[in-house]
Parts: C-alpha cells; sequence; structure tokens
C-alpha cells in the first residue's frame, strides 16, 4: 500500500458492537471483549502511527500539539469520575492517579505541564496550545457532558478504562514511532522526553494493569452495573478512534509526491 493510500484510506470499524442484553453479559464475556479491544487498538493506531517517521517537523508539530486537549479534559473528567463513584478500591486507586496527574501538589509536576515542555522541545509556539481542532474539542465536549448524566458504571468505562487501559496503548505506539523521526533521533534538538517517559513506560503498563484489577472487582462487587460499564467502553473506543482520525485529517498533508 502507498503511502498516499495509508493516509486517505478511512478507518474502517474494527470492534463489532457488543450489543448484549444484561441477561447475556457476564464478566468473563466482556473481559473477552476488552482484550480484543485492546488487540485492535493497538493495530489499528500501529498501522496509522507509522506515517510519524516520514512528516515534515511542523506537521509533527502540529500532530503532537493536538494530543494536549485530551490530557487537560481527561484530568478534570476524572475528577468528576471521582466523586461519582462509591467509597471503595476503584475510588481509592482512581484518586491517587488523578493526583499523580496533577503534580501531587506540585503545579510544575502536573502532566500537562510536563507535556508542554515536551513541545515546547520541539518547537511549538506558546500561542499554538491555545488552538484544539473544533472537532475534536466537540467530542470532549460530549464526553464531559455523558459522563455527568450517566450513571458512574458508565464514566468507569468511558474515563477509567479508556483513559488507563486504552490510552496507554495509544501512547505506546505512538512513542515508539516518533522515536524514529530523525528530527526526535538528532540529539542536538534537545528533546524533553520526560512525558513519554511516564506514560509510554513501566509506570503506566502498571496503572493500566491496577485499574484493570480495581475493575473486575467493581465488577464483581457490582455485577448489575456491567452492561453501563461496558456501553462506557464501548463510547470510549468509538471517540478516541475519531479523536485520532481527526488529527491525522487537520494535520498531515497528502500531496502528491508522497504517494
Amino acid at each position: 500500500m502507498s503511502f498516499q493510500k495509508k493516509l486517505t484510506t478511512p478507518a474502517a470499524p474494527f470492534i463489532h458492537s457488543i450489543a448484549l442484553q444484561s441477561g447475556e453479559l457476564d464478566r468473563k464475556s466482556f473481559w473477552e471483549f476488552a482484550d480484543e479491544a485492546k488487540e485492535a487498538t493497538e493495530a489499528l493506531a500501529d498501522e496509522k502511527m507509522k506515517v510519524l517517521p516520514h512528516l515534515p517537523v511542523d506537521a509533527l508539530q502540529r500532530f503532537c500539539t493536538q494530543y494536549r486537549f485530551f490530557t487537560i479534559d481527561y484530568i478534570s473528567d476524572l475528577a468528576v469520575l471521582v466523586a461519582k463513584l462509591p467509597f471503595g478500591g476503584l475510588r481509592s486507586l482512581l484518586s491517587q492517579i488523578l493526583a499523580e496527574e496533577l503534580g501531587e501538589g506540585h503545579a510544575h509536576r502536573a502532566h500537562p505541564e510536563i507535556y508542554d515542555r515536551f513541545l515546547a522541545s520541539i518547537g511549538v509556539e506558546r500561542q499554538q496550545l491555545e488552538r484544539p481542532l473544533p472537532a475534536n474539542h466537540v467530542i470532549l465536549g460530549e464526553l464531559t457532558d455523558e459522563l455527568s448524566r450517566r450513571s458512574p458504571a458508565f464514566g468507569v468505562g468511558l474515563r477509567g478504562m479508556g483513559g488507563e487501559c486504552l490510552c496507554q496503548t495509544y501512547l505506546s505506539v505512538m512513542f515508539e514511532h516518533l522515536q524514529e523521526h530523525p528530527y526526535m533521533r538528532d540529539p542536538s534538538n534537545g528533546i524533553d522526553w520526560e512525558f513519554w517517559t511516564i506514560h509510554a513506560g513501566e509506570q503506566d503498563i502498571i496503572h493500566g494493569e491496577l485499574t484493570r484489577q480495581a475493575i473486575d472487582d467493581y465488577i464483581r462487587e457490582e455485577p448489575a452495573a456491567l452492561p453501563e460499564l461496558a456501553q462506557g467502553y464501548e463510547r470510549s473506543i468509538t471517540a478516541w478512534n475519531l479523536f485520532w482520525q481527526n488529527i491525522f485529517d487537520a494535520c498531515i498533508e497528502r500531496p502528491a509526491a508522497l504517494s
């Protein structure tokens, strides 16, 4: 497949809906679905992110900048989810993750600040940090609205699993391909990799594993919550893939010379 075709081929729906009635959905089938979704997400991300090492630097800057808006909204939504959850292991774990995202009391250690330092190190100007894609601004706003309106279980699927499990998959693949770009490989550019050390390394893998275990415990304690949790996770998958597709469509040029 040519580079041109890879850029222009729309992302096909790769996860079949698990539109199961509450009586048909159980813990085992849910985790089977979740594992399949994670594998499919990783494969899709890897296929799409292969273009990153070949992008002009300005396109790479635009691409990386758009992810920052997810990190900002995710933190706010995670705070809402923590407030909605009952006391228990999942609430405590997500509270800990929220504290880490906010720098554990040190504003300069908040993860959006660390990501902005990465962006500055690759030449992104300050004014670019306030320019989210309109389509993605809508997506993030819709997720916040749904999180507020829907049940805690829906929110766990939407922002608990979607944020800590699905997001980590995309970031790991993105980091792998980013490192292959000639600009990123040049040590004289002084790239600040701290954000990626946190979010594409062992710490975030551990977060994902702990989140999965806490959600499994939550399901065992609240089995009636499973259908809503599954709906939230499905919604997260759809929104997350569209979010990234919008970034590819807006930030990656398609001149004939790239065919």
